[in-house]
C-alpha cells in the first residue's frame, strides 16, 4: 500500500466534536412561556456567570392571543414591537432556532385566510432582516390544521396543496430544513458503528412485530419504518413533493402508563444518570422533548430541586467533555453533514491535504458543503500539524486537537455556541 492510500484509511472523522463522545439538544416548545419567562429560563441554563453554561435554544409562535406564549404577533395580527425584537435578536445570536408552528390554535382551526397572511407577513419581516429559521416543530392538537405530516395525525395540512391551510411556500422561504412530525420515542439514537449491530436489529425486529399487527388490524397507516426507529432524522417526501428533514424527539415519564406532558418539572426522568450514561457508552444522539415554560411558575422556583439537579447533571458531563450539548439545529447539521461528508487525500511534499467533495444533501442537491456545515467536524489525522483542510481551493482556518482514549490527534473546527449576553442583562 502506497502513502497516500494509507493516509485514506487512516483519516477518517470522529465521532462527535472534541472532546465529547455523545450529543444531545434540549428542544423546547414555546407554550406558556413568555419574554420574562424566556429570560429567566436561559439566564439559567445558558450564562456561564449567572447559571449552567449550557448551549440551549428555544423556539417562538408567529401569532398568538395569549400573552403567556412568545409570539412575533398578536391574535388580530397586529405586531408585539419588544417580543418580535427580541426574537430577531435571539435568531442571530442563536438563543431560538425554532419556530413552534404559525400559531395555537388548540381550541379551533385557524381561519385560512387569517393564516396565510401571518404566514406571509412573517416570511417579509425575516426576509427584510436576512433572518432564517432551520426548524419547525408541530404543535398542539388537531386542529393546528398548519402541522406538517404526521403519521398519527391526518388532519395536519400543511404541506398539502389541495389544502387552504398549506404554507408550505412560507415555510421554505423562511430556511426551514427540519421538521418534528410529532413523533416521541423512547430513545432516538442514530447507532450507526457495527459494535451496536444487535441493538439495531432487535429493534427492528420488535418493530416489524408491531407493524404486522398493525396491517392485520387496517392500521397500516401507523407502520413505522426502521428509519424512524434506527436513526435521529431522514429526508422525508412531503405532500407536495417536496423533501424536508423529519427528526425524532425523546422522552421519558413517570410511568410508561401514566399521562403526561415533558415540562420543567419532567426533566428528572429523562436527565437521569443512567440515561446520560447509556447515551454515552453507545455514542448516541439525543433530542430532548419538553416545554421549558410549563407549567407557569406561580411564586414557586424557577425549576423544582430534582429537576434543578438533573439539568446540573447534564451540565457535569458537558463540562467534563462528555456530552455535547447544542442547540436542535447545530444537533442536526452536525449529524446530516457527518451522514453526507466525503473527502480526498493527497500529498504535497510532507503535507497532507484533505479536501472536501461534493455532498449530495437531500433538499439542495450536489454542492460543496458551507464551511459554517463543518463546525465541530474533526479529522482524525497521524500528524495534524502537517495536515489542512482545503475546500474549493482555500485552505480553511482549522484548529488541531489532542488525542484522548477514543483516537489520536485530530484536526478540524470548533462547534457553535450561542450568545447568551441578551438574557444576562
Amino acid at each position: 500500500m502506497n502513502k497516500k492510500a494509507y493516509l485514506q484509511t487512516k483519516i477518517r472523522l470522529r465521532s462527535f466534536p472534541f472532546p465529547f463522545k455523545a450529543g444531545l439538544a434540549i428542544c423546547s416548545d414555546i407554550d406558556d412561556c413568555d419574554l420574562d419567562g424566556f429570560v429567566k429560563i436561559h439566564r439559567f441554563l445558558n450564562s456561564s456567570h449567572y447559571g449552567l453554561g449550557l448551549p440551549v435554544a428555544d423556539s417562538f409562535f408567529a401569532v398568538s392571543e395569549d400573552q403567556a406564549h412568545l409570539a412575533y404577533f398578536n391574535r388580530d395580527g397586529s405586531p408585539r414591537p419588544e417580543e418580535a425584537e427580541f426574537i430577531n435578536q435571539a435568531i442571530r445570536d442563536g438563543l431560538i432556532d425554532s419556530l413552534h408552528a404559525w400559531g395555537d390554535f388548540n381550541a379551533a382551526p385557524p381561519d385560512p385566510v387569517f393564516l396565510q397572511k401571518i404566514a406571509e407577513n412573517l416570511t417579509s419581516e425575516f426576509n427584510k432582516k436576512n433572518l432564517r429559521i432551520p426548524v419547525w416543530i408541530n404543535h398542539g392538537s388537531p386542529n393546528n390544521r398548519q402541522n406538517l405530516s404526521a403519521r398519527l395525525c391526518s388532519q395536519y395540512q400543511g404541506d398539502n396543496p389541495a389544502s387552504e391551510y398549506y404554507t408550505m411556500p412560507f415555510i421554505q422561504k423562511l430556511g426551514i430544513k427540519y421538521y418534528w412530525d410529532s413523533e416521541i420515542v423512547g430513545w432516538p439514537l442514530s447507532l450507526p458503528d457495527n459494535h451496536f449491530i444487535f441493538k439495531k436489529l432487535n429493534r427492528i425486529l420488535r418493530n416489524s412485530v408491531k407493524n404486522w399487527v398493525k396491517l392485520a388490524i387496517g392500521r397500516s397507516a401507523y407502520c413505522r419504518s426502521t428509519g424512524q426507529i434506527t436513526q435521529l432524522a431522514r429526508p422525508v417526501k412531503m405532500r407536495d413533493d417536496n423533501f424536508l428533514i423529519s427528526f425524532n424527539r425523546f422522552s421519558k415519564g413517570p410511568t410508561a402508563h401514566q399521562t403526561w406532558e415533558p415540562s420543567r418539572h419532567t426533566l428528572r426522568f429523562s436527565l437521569t444518570e443512567p440515561v446520560l450514561d447509556n447515551l454515552v457508552n453507545e455514542q448516541g444522539f439525543c433530542i430532548l422533548y419538553t416545554h421549558l415554560g410549563k407549567p407557569f411558575p406561580r411564586g414557586e422556583a424557577l425549576f423544582p430541586p430534582q429537576d434543578k439537579k438533573s439539568l446540573e447533571l447534564l451540565a457535569d458531563y458537558y463540562h467534563q467533555g462528555k456530552i455535547w450539548v447544542t442547540t436542535t439545529s447545530r444537533l442536526l447539521d452536525f449529524w446530516l453533514i457527518r451522514q453526507l461528508l466525503n473527502w480526498t487525500v493527497r500529498l504535497e511534499n510532507d503535507l497532507i491535504v484533505i479536501e472536501p467533495g461534493l455532498i449530495n444533501h437531500p433538499l439542495e442537491g450536489p454542492r460543496l458543503p458551507y464551511v459554517r456545515e463543518l463546525a465541530g467536524q474533526n479529522f482524525l489525522t497521524p500528524d495534524p500539524f502537517k495536515t489542512v483542510i482545503r475546500l474549493n481551493g482555500k485552505d480553511l482556518p482549522a484548529k488541531i486537537f489532542p488525542g484522548d482514549k477514543n483516537g489520536s490527534a485530530s484536526i478540524g473546527f470548533d462547534t457553535f455556541t450561542p450568545n447568551p449576553q441578551l438574557v444576562e442583562t
